[in-house]
């Protein structure tokens, strides 16, 4: 299980920075041992391609993270809305 102070300092940060819009959808849980998955949903990925939502996602973390910090994501997810399968 990963910190939970760093899971809410990597969500802060997104949702403090490129993702701060009231539609954003940022999500922080648990990967396995202590890493992290992050997945998001933003109109902001329209016109990217996984690799550039990815890019964007990074950027941020990179930017406003340590890197022990942002050493800790495993996995992140950036999708638009539409892309969103309810079941």
């Amino acid at each position: 299980m990963a910190c939970e102070i760093l899971k809410q300092k990597i969500h802060d940060t997104l949702r403090g920075g490129y993702f701060s819009e009231a539609k954003d959808f940022v999500d922080v849980s648990d990967g396995s041992a202590d890493h992290v998955h992050i997945v998001i949903v933003s109109r902001k990925f329209n016109g990217h391609t996984m690799g550039g939502r990815s890019d964007i996602i990074w950027d941020e973390l990179v930017k406003n993270l340590s890197q022990k910090e942002w050493g800790h994501v495993f996995l992140s997810i950036g999708v638009l809305p539409e892309e969103v399968i309810l079941q």
